[in-house]
């Protein structure tokens, strides 16, 4: 995942995220710390970038069995070692709640600046440092520990559905041997009814008017990753000092020039629109009304103006184009290159056609001797409907948080939710628990930690959400619940 982002921060110039979130949340005494952070240090310890997370899967794996959770090792290559640890045997046929997390981190770059060895998983007292410990060990050993703390304090003998906490690859690279690689192969064995992973967080300071009210971003819906190369060859060529007025890299310049200065559209959705009727129904009052009727016709320009000066609004409402690499053929500083290549990170808006958004490039960029091809797309999904799943989730995140607002939002990256949503698989992404822009801000940066405070509230959550559902099944409560459309 790119980095969690300062949710909603920036919205009409809020104040910067709290730095002290407020209280601990006390995990239930079935759960042991110390064994968690113990846990969570030791994977970070195993170094897994992309394509080499064999050494902690298998730390994982060994974990597992170490309890009385059911262990299923999907496939288990270096570059591809996917598991999971389930209340039940995953041939039990049970409709599958499943709580994921990927194994795989990025690169830990910049040594010399890391305050501790980035796979030390060093705990100082407060905080957990290291690559991955918060994208997304950490996570998974949230949902890990929840899991069996649940097992051990409830009766799960014959439960109507079965939880699953499963452990994925290569989610920073695509998630083809990961979750994509789960889904074409294992769909019917993993059987989801709903999953959670990675995405939003809980923010204090979102509110003007109530700055203190911490506000809960539930991810349901990402935008869509698309990922271009444009490539140009050109006869023109020769000397640096002798240059023709058509070479290749004039050529790519004033065509990417024709692209970053466009005039997006502005493209309200269902989960926008859902996302602002939220906040401005929390934030109350005058600017509560302006938020909540944000995509009315008639406040379009001054709308434009706000969102135009907000990176963070501006990607979710409109169609990004990233110009992410130029570059030429190897060659001495006075050479005209006769191909000049760019890459491009487009993300749009759910809703928006990938094929359409590519002729759209393809007219802006109004060269002819350009080529477009697909480096890399992910799947088109719609947003997960607010359903059982999502109240169980809004319901644990109020026990720990009781004067919190959940709010459902888009997310305006992409994770391995997109993936199971496009199954039709209803995904919601959630660390559950209150971070600080400096956590934020470390992730696939420098110095990436998790506080004590951060790990022990998303245990408890994910261990009040398993309970949720054990309650609402208990008394019938799901058969009563109808899915939420605004």
């Amino acid at each position: 995942m790119i980095r969690f982002f300062a949710l909603f921060v920036v919205l009409f110039s809020t104040s910067a995220l709290a730095q002290n979130p407020g209280d601990s949340v006390e995990p239930p005494e079935s759960i042991s710390l110390n064994q968690s952070i113990d846990l969570l240090s030791a994977y970070i310890q195993r170094e897994s970038v992309s394509g080499n997370e064999k050494e902690a899967a298998i730390f994982i794996e060994d974990y597992i069995l170490t309890t009385d959770l059911n262990l299923r090792v999907f496939s288990s290559s270096s570059d591809n070692y996917n598991l999971a640890a389930s209340l039940y045997p995953l041939g039990s046929g049970k409709p599958n709640v499943i709580l994921q997390s990927h194994i795989d981190v990025v690169p830990a770059e910049d040594l010399d600046i890391w305050e501790h060895d980035p796979y030390s998983g060093y705990f100082d007292g407060e905080y957990i440092h290291g690559r991955g410990a918060l994208d997304a060990k950490g996570l998974g050993v949230m949902q890990l520990k929840a899991l069996q703390a649940f097992q051990q304090d409830y009766d799960t003998a014959d439960l109507p559905f079965n939880i699953t906490v499963l452990f994925v690859s290569a989610e920073e690279t695509g998630g083809d041997k990961g979750a994509r690689y789960l889904m074409e192969n294992f769909e019917d064995e993993l059987n989801a009814v709903a999953v959670l992973g990675e995405g939003g967080a809980g923010y204090q300071n979102v509110l003007q008017n109530k700055p203190e009210k911490v506000v809960f971003g539930v991810s349901i819906a990402e935008k869509q990753s698309l990922w271009l190369q444009l490539k140009i060859i050109s006869n023109s060529a020769g000397h640096g000092a002798a240059p023709t007025t058509d070479y290749a890299n004039i050529q790519l310049i004033n065509s990417l020039n024709n692209i970053t200065n466009r005039k997006a559209l502005l493209l309200f959705n269902a989960s926008t629109r859902r996302m602002f009727r939220r906040l401005g129904r929390a934030e109350g009052g005058i600017r509560g009304f302006f938020i909540r009727n944000i995509n009315w016709s008639i406040l379009a320009p001054f709308v434009r103006k706000q969102i135009e000066r907000e990176p963070f609004l501006s990607s979710l409402l409109t169609n990004t184009v990233t110009v992410t690499n130029i570059y030429n053929p190897p060659g001495p500083p006075n050479q005209i290159s006769t191909s000049a290549t760019a890459v491009l990170d487009c993300r749009l808006v759910p809703g928006t056609s990938s094929k359409s958004f590519i002729r759209y490039i393809e007219r802006k960029l109004d060269n002819d001797n350009i080529t477009v091809s697909v480096i890399s797309e992910s799947p088109e999904a719609q947003p997960s409907r607010l359903n059982r799943y999502y109240k169980a989730l809004e319901d644990a995140v109020a026990i720990s948080y009781p004067e919190a607002e959940t709010i459902p939002f888009l997310f305006p990256a992409t994770s391995d939710n997109s993936l199971f949503r496009s199954y039709g698989i209803p995904s919601y992404g959630l660390i559950p628990a209150v971070v600080t822009e400096e956590d934020i801000n470390s992730i696939h940066s420098v110095n990436e930690r998790i506080s004590l405070d951060v790990l022990q509230s998303g245990i408890t959550v994910y261990y009040n959400f398993m309970k949720e559902l054990q309650l609402k099944e208990r008394f019938s409560l799901f058969g009563f619940m109808e899915d939420e459309e605004e």
